[in-house]
């Protein structure tokens, strides 16, 4: 049985997968975000969100349950979260979308609940902690739509590869090609990890015209 582009990038780093979009000219790599276990990992299709400051906050919002309602199995959650203020995400929700099969999160916004989160299986990757609650006063505006993580914009079904190095995001269109080129990138990589080992010096990779 064929492997299926997401299993194919389960064996790439992020650092092997912002190389191969440095190969085709696309910058997607989201800076700023950080994984609240130095163990979490997650790789998948986008399902995103957008949230907003509630126009009248302290009242009631849609939120956390529009967003709790979107947690899909296989998928990454990608919210724009409005900024690190606010918490829009703790250890209750973890759970859930683990239950439900989420491959991780990815949230250009606050978060809380650190130990819980780091005691559980379920990878999440956030601008900042915080203790402030993002119920009534955050609002999901936006489902299925792009948003925009730092300075990249990420839309539904685009490939997200998240680690302890950093987060990248993979055009749905371009997958297929980048994984070609990462595997390429890889090859290179065991290729000189091997030689190092050997013993190869700097003037020997020099040489051979590896890169880094």
């Amino acid at each position: 049985m064929s492997r299926s582009i997401t299993d194919v990038y389960r064996s790439f780093g992020t650092s092997i997968v912002s190389d191969a979009l440095d190969e085709h000219g696309i910058d997607g790599v989201i800076t700023g975000l950080e994984p609240v276990h130095p163990s979490h990992a997650a790789v998948g299709r986008a399902h995103t969100l957008r949230l907003e400051a509630a126009p009248n906050p302290g009242t009631e919002t849609n939120f956390p349950y529009a967003m709790l309602h979107e947690l899909v199995a296989d998928r990454v959650l990608v919210l724009d979260g409005g900024g690190p203020g606010l918490s829009c995400w703790g250890g209750n929700a973890s759970q859930l979308a683990a239950n439900a099969g989420v491959e991780g999160l990815v949230v250009d916004g606050g978060y809380r609940d650190v130990a819980e989160i780091r005691a559980g299986s379920f990878p999440v990757f956030g601008r900042a902690p915080t203790p402030k609650t993002g119920q009534k006063r955050l609002t999901v505006e936006e489902i299925g739509e792009p948003v925009t993580i730092g300075d990249v914009t990420v839309s539904p079904d685009d490939l997200l590869v998240a680690d302890a190095t950093g987060v990248v995001a993979v055009p749905a269109d371009a997958v297929a090609d980048v994984a070609e080129t990462a595997e390429e990138i890889l090859g290179e990589e065991l290729l000189v990890e091997s030689k190092i080992d050997g013993g190869a010096t700097v003037a020997d990779l020099e040489r051979d015209a590896h890169e880094f």
